[in-house]
């Protein structure tokens, strides 16, 4: 596939997406796992490894329901589900989940948002509450940052882990506000308008190669600023309609999710040259699409309507693109 026609369902390990320089695998789709508890649940007492602690636990399968938002980090898959209003923590090693934090009194609506630092701290944008909230490895708040002037509505949030600085976007006042490590407010990039540089209802972000990447519902739906705010360029016109998530790997290839076909669709330099998906329950298949995160060479997908996180491989090289 190239140029942006889907593939088909396929199956664990095939390709989903081929470029000139990438293939990408259909690696497998997580549900949910196993929980573990002393002294509830289903099956035979046995030892497992939940989080940082082990012991011998009795276990049940859990599901996810509505899952919004995805990071990873290594093993580790941090998981937003919007229903049962919780971070759940999913270990791809053991196939065992926990609850890191209840979401309730915590967050207004649904988290627009996830990301995970190195040191497996996170923190999650509350759309509707107006805030950010830091959580440490544990699931320990740690932090707020807000500004009630500035800050109406973040869709999106991403950390600069050598500064410490903290990249929000704010759907309403159409820029991303920049805040240090303690919480203050000190510059922001872009603003509401039509031009260059400039967007109508932004709808997510994140930092890769180039600076800034950024996607928006109207006029210019996806553009590329300097870390300064300069503008670089914008992706191609007509390729996406409701961009709603975005990742950049290191080579600079962006995945921007269009939930209005569920697909991911995958970008160089602004240029459109491959899409995963289209509506579906299958494996490479999505109903509702509403994040992607990408670690290492796994890209994640948060398929909300299916209840699942679709995992895929992205293989580097020097490919034939199918015509």
């Amino acid at each position: 596939m190239f140029g942006g026609t889907p593939m088909s369902s396929t199956a664990e390990g095939e390709v989903v997406a081929e470029t000139a320089s990438s293939r990408i695998y259909f690696e497998e789709s997580l549900r949910g796992g196993r929980v573990g508890n002393a002294f509830f649940g289903n099956g035979e007492l046995q030892p497992v490894m939940t989080g940082d602690t082990g012991g011998l636990v009795r276990l049940h399968e859990a599901r996810f329901r509505r899952p919004v938002a995805v990071a990873a980090k290594d093993h580790w898959v941090y998981v937003v589900d919007a229903d049962q209003q919780q971070v759940i923590l999913y270990d791809r090693i053991s196939g065992t989940q926990e609850i890191l934090v209840s979401l309730k009194g915590l967050v207004t609506g649904d988290v627009a948002d996830i990301f995970v630092t190195g040191d497996r701290s996170f923190y999650l944008a509350d759309s509707v509450g107006g805030k950010v909230l830091k959580f440490n490895r544990n699931g320990r708040l740690e932090a707020t940052f807000r500004d009630s002037m500035n800050l109406r509505r973040p869709v999106a949030v991403s950390v600069d882990e050598t500064t410490g600085d903290v990249y929000v976007a704010d759907g309403v006042l159409d820029h991303v506000l920049i805040f240090n490590s303690a919480g203050g407010l000190w510059r922001a990039l872009g603003g509401r308008g039509e031009g260059n540089g400039e967007f109508l209802n932004i709808t997510a972000m994140a930092r890769g190669p180039d600076g800034v990447y950024v996607t928006a519902r109207f006029a210019h739906r996806a553009q590329v600023l300097s870390e300064e705010g300069t503008f670089k360029y914008a992706f191609d016109p007509d390729t996406v309609v409701f961009p709603n998530a975005v990742a950049v790997d290191t080579a600079n290839r962006a995945y921007v999710s269009d939930f209005f076909n569920n697909t991911v669709k995958i970008f160089e330099q602004g240029k459109l040259v491959a899409t995963i998906g289209g509506a579906g329950v299958g494996p490479g298949r999505f109903n509702g699409v509403s994040d992607v995160w990408l670690d290492g060479s796994s890209l994640y997908v948060a398929d909300s309507l299916n209840g699942r996180i679709q995992v895929f491989k992205i293989a580097a090289g020097e490919f034939k693109a199918k015509q």
